[in-house]
């Protein structure tokens, strides 16, 4: 479980850096209620009849399953994009991570398709879909390639207080993860901080003396985390952009 020390120590370095660089996988869909590799209740009311018929089990096995002809799984394509992007409304866990952000400059990688970040608020232009969108897979499209606004995003803050903000991406991965954690290896002012469940938290020992690890349910973490930024003054409730007359002495702790 998170100790509100290690909220506060988040809280900190997310108020003192000069941008963030966001990393999402799985996890912070799955504290929406959205779980590509579940057969839950969702599933089962979305798509009963596809997994009745063809045995599919989640909407992984949907996206990629192997259907007699075009028309079937463009049919589960279309359902899930008007199911999962055009009736989505912002959860409350994406309200709480835009409000992290506050003012603050950002870029996203993920690897969801959802587009839930951008249906949230954020820029579509700083969100990069590494592995494309439900809708480009619908439309045969291309996914569109960000890797110059990265590349630009980061050096525009290379060498300056840049937090790395991991949300929900598996201990093991290695498309996302673990340049993330090369980059808070190599950056001298980088703190790197991950949320996720217990047993996927993982933070390498080259770089735990600047890394902040939340264990527990995104949802809750993500809210506790904004509340700490808004409640005690570090963000301004009414702007959402952050104080920053003690940014010099909150930097001067952490070294």
């Amino acid at each position: 479980m998170t100790t509100m020390n290690e909220i506060q120590r988040a809280a900190q370095a997310i108020a003192q850096a000069d941008a963030l660089l966001i990393g999402a996988s799985n996890g912070l869909s799955i504290a929406e209620g959205y779980h590509v590799f579940a057969n839950n209740e969702m599933f089962r009311r979305q798509f009963g009849d596809f997994g009745q018929k063809y045995g599919i089990r989640n909407v992984i096995e949907g996206c990629f399953f192997r259907y007699p002809t075009e028309w079937e799984r463009t049919e589960f394509l279309q359902r899930l994009v008007q199911c999962w992007v055009k009736e989505y409304r912002p959860s409350q866990v994406m309200k709480d991570l835009l409000a992290t952000v506050g003012g603050k400059d950002y870029f996203v990688l993920t690897s969801n398709a959802d587009t839930h970040l951008e249906l949230s608020g954020f820029e579509a232009e700083k969100v990069f879909e590494v592995e494309g969108t439900f809708e480009d897979m619908l439309e045969h499209r291309t996914p569109t390639d960000k890797s110059r606004q990265a590349n630009e995003f980061l050096r525009r803050y290379s060498g300056k207080y840049i937090v790395i903000l991991e949300l929900g991406i598996g201990k093991h991965n290695r498309f996302i993860k673990q340049p993330l954690m090369q980059l808070a290896t190599h950056e001298p002012h980088a703190v790197y901080i991950t949320l996720n469940l217990t047993p996927e938290l993982y933070i390498p020992d080259a770089i735990a003396h600047k890394s902040v690890g939340l264990a527990g349910d995104i949802a809750v973490t993500l809210n506790r985390l904004k509340n700490e930024l808004y409640q005690n003054g570090i963000y301004s409730p009414v702007l959402g952009i952050e104080v920053r007359e003690d940014s010099t002495e909150l930097r001067n702790r952490k070294h």
